[in-house]
């Protein structure tokens, strides 16, 4: 009952449905309940409610013209689902220039719409300028992935291999901030109720989205760029270059004090 609305750019279905999985793993990263698992795999928003937009098929593909398409929808119907945060966990190799970029161009014109664009870095990483489309964009919040080493602490966290790396390559510093995507543990499309665990920058763009969500039940009136720089300055640092793990792995302890 917190899927609020469902719009289909694959296949033009209107019920709700996750033939992939991908979607229904990170959605639960930001809002799942925990029922199945006595609040054991909670999400980091677990009263937040759901818009799921399908924009790639049962394979993980899709086209840059539904993508666009999609986010366009978002932003015309931001009013009557009261769209907050748009959780991108997807991207192409950044073939473009920033200014030329259609995926930036659309992810931008989301936040001139006001709302908060959380993107994944992409997997392409150890190496330098990897950092995929739209995560480009110096607006978004872009997010990379590091490994928790298993432990709650993070004097031994480090950053992914996997996790794409900054700068872009018109020398902007990405990601922005980082967070775990290793083995993160959430809910599987096949076993309904049930949990299985999957590793990329897709796991971690989903737990900032899901802070992004409680610094809106804090204030309302929060911009894309408040959050950003609330966000930013509740990092911690690990020992990585900033291109590796910007402004650090996110603590929301330091958010909410």
């Amino acid at each position: 009952n917190r899927i609020v609305g469902f719009k289909d750019f694959v296949n033009n279905r209107t019920d709700p449905y996750d033939d992939n999985g991908h979607g229904t793993h990170v959605a639960g990263i930001i809002a799942s309940n925990g029922y199945s698992s006595k609040g054991k795999y909670k999400g980091i928003a677990p009263e937040s409610n759901i818009l799921a937009v399908k924009v790639l098929d049962e394979k993980g593909s899709g086209n840059t013209s539904d993508i666009i398409s999609a986010i366009q929808w978002i932003i015309d119907t931001k009013d009557k689902y009261n769209t907050k945060v748009l959780n991108l966990s997807f991207g192409t190799p950044a073939s473009y220039k920033e200014s030329k970029d259609p995926l930036v161009k659309a992810a931008n014109a989301a936040i001139n719409a006001g709302l908060t664009v959380v993107t994944a870095v992409g997997n392409s990483g150890p190496s330098r300028k990897t950092v995929l489309s739209p995560a480009i964009s110096r607006y978004v919040i872009s997010v990379g992935a590091t490994d928790d080493n298993k432990t709650p602490e993070i004097f031994d966290d480090f950053i992914a291999p996997f996790s794409s790396r900054g700068p872009t390559k018109e020398g902007i510093r990405k990601p922005d901030l980082t967070a775990p995507g290793v083995d993160i543990m959430s809910l599987s499309h096949k076993n309904p109720g049930g949990y299985y665990s999957l590793s990329g920058t897709s796991m971690s763009a989903p737990i900032i989205s899901g802070s992004a969500v409680l610094l809106y039940s804090k204030n309302p009136n929060y911009s894309h760029f408040d959050i950003k720089k609330i966000l930013m300055r509740s990092c911690s640092k690990i020992k990585a270059s900033s291109y590796e793990q910007g402004a650090g792995i996110l603590d929301l302890k330091k958010i909410f004090k």
